[in-house]
């Protein structure tokens, strides 16, 4: 809070977000951290309104110490506890859970475990660089306990990439992550590749063979040794409970290579001239403690301009170039990498000036180019001369490396003077394979089209980059304006290769993905008429869904042959299904009661009947339901509970013993209470139970499951029961041993063996909830309660996640919505079944391995 006077390397954790941070000096003068994935911070001083704070949900932020400015450096991964640059100044970061090691860019965007980016129209963010991963099994968590020869695990805390001078020069560059599962230190080989890196799986370096051990990070010191803090705790899982982890006992490791010797360091004691020679030393760590100082005795007003000068001098910006020359007499790094570490200092003691980096972007090395081009824009003021030469440079620079520097920069010049250089960006047909540039290039266009939209598309149809004709067609359509699509319509018509048309029609579909009907754009009869007959599936497919939004009578017609057309493929029926279902067709209900009569239909054909409010539902879908299979079973409930005129039968139906109560799951019992009629929930309470829910009713419950757990007289449960039960309620939101939902998290990896951790969840699965999961509840104009977890907003439509499919709901269709401090995980899960259930259940959830289920092969 407020503005810090002394920053410092380290890191901290914050027991309340459950984040552990890594705070280190860049190369360019800030310090840099980490942001977890599960919390949102509005950072600011203290008592900012909020419009002059900066938001951030995820990703890597950076704080100036003399400007005290606070801003986003990328945005994305998940809770990355690790990070530090390589020699080139290039952030590298570990992540927990999610893919483990990524390249961060300024201004990029970076896959998420959970959440969604602030800017909706970025449709699609960076990967890992990794191309491997640290444990063994389809998803991080099923890993945790077999992953010895992958890594030891999914979870890291901490990163250093080691340049340090004492080590063997193997080790020189690569990244040591700690393995917090797997109680050892990774090493993954950074490897050239294209404008970044490959993470490459290299040998683990250390091996604890102790459990309790976490180390947190790891920094190497003035000789080229490493220290290591080890938290040291038996709990290696998130908790609130301050009791569950022991602060009593930390360790602190150092790391020394042959007879390295620890020599006393005292560098504030060093002159001016004495520091700018340590920035040619092959020890990192004197490196960035000389450039902090000299960043210090600058702002103090005590650096002497022989420094300055002596710094422009090793750049060749003026007198005698001493590159070479320091760098021999010093025994330090080449003459590239000197010179980078000669721009950082010079930046850093506000001693570059535009000019001067604009020379610089004609220096033979491409890195210096890159880093001269982030810097001059560093400001977000870069004037039209530098904007017309990072034009040129896109044109004309082979490096893609300078090319990466200039998507990210572009970012930083004001949209309405970035053409030239985007366009000339998107015209590099040798940079589509490039794990950066495409994506990085897509970010610098994307707000283009909220300034000139024919330019902006003009771009996009010539672009060289895979997805950027369907991004732009998207992030056009997305504006919403008769121009808009109509300008859409237009390029529709005139273009004759399939694989542009498709990737329009891509675009323009996901855009106006929910809305039920959108008015007609000028020219869009021509595109249909010409797309129709056209003999790619999917262009017709896609043309004729469109159309249908569009209210195209002629599609509608068509939809419903086709739906209605026995003879045609099940494909092609599912897509008109679908199509009909997207613009909410009036003449659907009694075709979907038709189609529950066909098995390979059924299942669209229950969930779509929800959309309707035919009273013919409910007695239609009773009758099959003792003939259906389980997941239709699911589907068949959650379309009946959707609606008061549903659920009345539907729990007469478990009166009569039609319907088995234990078919009435916990999730489903809270989402009749949640259609707020007294008869309805006066009527649940009978058939399935009153829930208890003050703290003393869990606590009783809690006691009461566990003896019933560890009760021995009983017959020994039956973990494979377990399972079933487990997939046909548990299963679907949460993942288990790799199978399962994406709604809740990934179990696999929880303290799951804990029986008092693990009915604390059950009983009481709302103390703590991680906005990700937080229940909505979604009231539609026409009767019908969604509950789910919101997945992406905009000011159309809301997308919501439910226990058996993703919706898209235009906004004109809400009457409420409401995000409760609720977990999507009920209360009362275990009610409905026997006591027998209930140890099944539990065996099978403390099951360390996957178990078969009841007459099933032996698991993977």
């Amino acid at each position: 809070a407020g503005e810090p006077r002394v920053l410092l390397d380290g890191w901290g954790y914050d027991d309340t977000h459950e984040t552990l941070n890594t705070f280190t000096w860049g190369p360019d003068g800030w310090l840099y951290g980490c942001h977890g994935v599960f919390t949102q911070s509005n950072v600011g001083r203290p008592g900012a309104p909020d419009e002059a704070r900066t938001r951030i949900n995820a990703g890597i932020w950076r704080y100036h110490p003399t400007k005290h400015r606070f801003e986003v450096f990328a945005e994305g991964t998940s809770n990355p506890w690790g990070l530090d640059f390589n020699e080139h100044g290039h952030a590298i970061i570990e992540a927990c859970v999610i893919p483990h090691l990524w390249h961060i860019i300024q201004g990029a965007h970076y896959q998420r475990q959970a959440g969604q980016h602030f800017n909706p129209n970025l449709y699609d963010d960076l990967k890992t660089i990794a191309d491997h991963f640290h444990y063994a099994s389809k998803t991080p968590h099923a890993g945790n306990g077999r992953s010895d020869a992958s890594g030891g695990g999914h979870a890291h805390a901490g990163l250093m990439v080691y340049l340090g001078g004492s080590w063997p020069e193997k080790y020189r560059g690569q990244a040591f992550m700690n393995n917090i599962h797997g109680a050892r230190i990774n090493m993954d080989i950074l490897v050239v590749k294209g404008s970044g890196y490959v993470g490459k799986h290299g040998a683990d370096f250390i091996f604890f063979n102790d459990a309790w051990s976490q180390i947190v990070n790891l920094q190497s010191d003035q000789d080229g040794s490493a220290f290591l803090i080890d938290w040291y705790d038996r709990q290696q899982c998130h908790t609130r409970n301050v009791g569950d982890h022991d602060r009593s006992n930390g360790r602190i490791f150092k790391v020394i290579y042959g007879d390295t010797k620890t020599t006393p360091v005292d560098l504030q004691k060093r002159s001016d001239d004495e520091l700018v020679r340590l920035l040619l030393r092959r020890n990192e760590w004197l490196v960035r403690h000389a450039r902090r100082i000299l960043q210090e005795r600058a702002a103090a007003g005590t650096l002497s301009v022989e420094a300055k000068q002596k710094l422009r001098s090793l750049l060749g910006l003026e007198g005698e170039k001493l590159i070479m020359k320091l760098t021999a007499e010093c025994h330090g790094v080449s003459s590239p990498e000197g010179q980078l570490r000669a721009l950082w200092a010079l930046h850093v003691i506000g001693g570059l000036s535009e000019a001067d980096a604009l020379k610089l972007t004609s220096h033979e090395d491409a890195h210096v180019r890159a880093w001269a081009i982030q810097l001059a824009a560093e400001e977000g003021k870069a004037s039209d001369a530098a904007v017309k030469t990072f034009a040129e440079l896109a044109r004309t620079d082979a490096s893609p490396v300078v090319r990466l520097s200039l998507a990210s920069a572009a970012q930083r010049i004001a949209p309405e003077k970035r053409w030239d250089l985007v366009s000339a960006l998107h015209a590099h047909a040798e940079d589509a394979t490039d794990h950066n540039l495409p994506l990085m290039a897509w970010y610098a266009l994307e707000p283009l089209a909220g300034v000139d939209l024919p330019r902006a598309l003009a771009i996009g149809l010539g672009s060289k980059l895979p997805n950027a004709l369907e991004f732009t067609a998207r992030r056009v359509a997305a504006i919403g304006t008769p121009e808009a699509l109509g300008a859409l319509a237009a390029a529709l018509a005139k273009l004759d290769d399939e694989p542009r048309q498709l990737a329009m029609l891509t675009g323009l579909s996901a855009a106006l993905k929910g809305q039920r009907t959108v008015p007609l754009p000028a020219g869009w009869d021509r595109v249909e008429t010409k797309l129709a007959a056209s003999g790619n599936a999917a262009l017709r497919s896609q043309v004729q869904s469109l159309s249908l939004t569009f209210g195209s009578p002629a599609a509608l017609t068509a939809a419903r042959q086709v739906l209605t057309a026995k003879s045609a493929r099940s494909e092609d029926r599912q897509r008109a299904l679908d199509a009909l279902l997207n613009v909410n067709d009036a003449a659907l209900p009694p075709l979907l009661l038709q189609l529950l009569a066909e098995p390979k239909l059924r299942a669209g054909a229950i969930r779509g009947l929800a959309a309707f409010a035919d009273p013919k539902t409910p007695e239609a879908i009773l009758a099959l339901y003792p003939t259906l299979a389980a997941a239709e079973k699911r589907d068949a409930l959650l379309t009946l509970v959707a609606r008061p005129a549903f659920a009345q039968p539907l729990l007469a139906a478990v009166a009569d013993g039609r319907v088995a109560g234990r078919d009435l799951s916990a999730d489903l019992a809270r989402q009749v209470r949640g259609l707020n009629r007294p008869d309805l929930t006066a009527q649940l309470d009978k058939v399935w139970g009153v829930m208890r829910e003050s703290p003393a009713d869990k606590l009783a419950a809690m006691a009461k499951y566990k003896a019933l757990v560890e009760k021995t007289e009983l017959p020994k449960p039956d973990p494979g029961h377990g399972r079933a039960l487990f997939t046909a309620s548990c299963g679907a939101c949460h993942t288990l041993f790799g199978e399962g939902g994406k709604i809740g998290p990934d179990i696999t990896g929880s303290d799951r063996a804990n029986l008092d951790y693990l009915l604390h969840n059950i009983l009481d699965p709302n103390a703590e909830v991680p906005n990700a999961y937080r229940v909505a509840t979604v009231e539609l104009k026409d009767g019908r309660v969604l509950a789910g977890v919101p997945n992406q907003q905009d000011p159309k439509v809301v997308s919501i996640v439910t226990p058996n499919e993703t919706l898209t709901i235009p906004r004109s269709e809400i009457k409420t919505l409401t995000l409760a401090e609720l977990s999507m995980m009920p209360e009362g899960l275990l009610m409905p079944w026997s006591e027998p259930d209930v140890r099944d259940l539990i065996a099978y959830l403390r099951s360390p391995t996957q178990v078969p289920l009841p007459g099933g092969p032996a698991p993977k």
